[in-house]
C-alpha cells in the first residue's frame, strides 16, 4: 500500500511506514498542543519530497501562519508548491454575508475543484472548530458524513484539525469525527509532576494499519518533530 510519510522522527515506523494515501486523518488535541505546526509540518516535508498540498486555513490569516511555520525552521515555502487558502480574509471582506453562508458546501466545492484541477495530494482543513463555529449544522453527524465521504472520494489525503477543551472527559472530538475519519493522531499535553508538562503524541487509529497505540513524547529538535518513548512520573 502507497503511505503518506509524517516526516516525524520514529513515527513512521510506529506506523507501519506512514499514513495510508486517501486517508482521511484527525489531528485532534487542546490549545498549545501544536495541531497547526504538526499538520503543516506533514504537508511542508511532503511537498518537498515532491507532493502538491494545500492547507485551507479558517480563521489565521496567511502571513501569520507563513510567519509562524518560517519561525519554526519550515523555510522556501514561497517556492513550493505548498499553497495556504486564507478564508479568514475572504470572511473579513464579507463579514456581513458571513453568517448567510453555507460554508460546509462552499469549502466542499472550493476543494472539489482545486484537487480535481490542480492535482493535489494533500489538503488539510485547519479548523473542524471554525467552520462549525461558521456553519450551523441541524444534524451534525449526518452532515459530517457526507463531508467525510466527499473527502474520501478525493484522489488526495486530507487532515482535519479538531480543537477539544481539555480531553479529561476521554473526548478527543466534538460529533463523534473520530469513528467517521480513517485515522485520528491525538496530541496531549500531560503534567510530569507540580512545575512540568510534556507534550505527547498517540495514534488512537489507522485503518488499514497494524500500528502502536501508547503515547511517546513529542519533541521539535533542529527543525524536525521526533518522538520518544514517553516516561511517567
Amino acid at each position: 500500500m502507497d503511505r503518506v510519510k509524517t516526516y516525524i522522527q520514529g513515527f513512521d515506523d510506529a506506523l507501519g511506514g506512514g499514513i495510508p494515501k486517501g486517508h482521511v486523518v484527525l489531528v485532534s488535541g487542546s490549545p498549545g498542543t501544536m495541531k497547526t505546526s504538526l499538520t503543516f509540518s506533514i504537508l511542508y516535508n511532503n511537498v518537498k519530497a515532491g507532493s502538491k498540498g494545500l492547507y485551507i486555513s479558517l480563521e489565521e490569516s496567511h502571513d501569520d501562519l507563513k510567519g509562524a511555520m518560517e519561525d519554526l525552521g519550515m523555510s522556501g515555502l514561497d517556492g513550493m508548491e505548498l499553497y495556504i487558502l486564507d478564508v479568514s480574509k475572504i470572511r473579513l471582506e464579507h463579514k456581513e454575508e458571513e453568517l448567510n453562508k453555507n460554508w460546509l458546501d462552499i469549502l466542499t466545492k472550493y476543494i472539489e475543484q482545486r484537487v480535481r484541477v490542480n492535482k493535489f495530494d494533500l489538503v488539510a482543513i485547519d479548523s473542524l472548530a471554525a467552520l462549525y463555529s461558521l456553519n450551523k449544522m441541524e444534524n451534525p453527524r449526518r452532515e459530517l458524513f457526507h463531508f467525510f465521504g466527499f473527502l474520501k472520494g478525493l484522489a488526495a489525503t486530507s487532515f482535519l484539525i479538531s480543537e477539544i477543551p481539555g480531553g479529561e472527559d476521554g473526548r478527543i472530538s466534538r460529533y463523534d469525527e473520530d469513528f467517521l475519519a480513517d485515522g485520528v493522531l491525538y496530541v496531549r499535553l500531560f503534567e510530569m509532576g507540580e512545575t512540568d508538562v510534556q507534550l505527547r503524541l498517540r495514534c488512537v487509529k489507522m485503518r488499514r494499519t497494524k500500528h502502536e497505540h501508547g503515547y511517546f513524547a513529542l519533541i521539535r529538535n533542529n527543525g524536525e518533530f521526533q518522538i520518544t518513548r514517553a516516561i511517567s512520573e
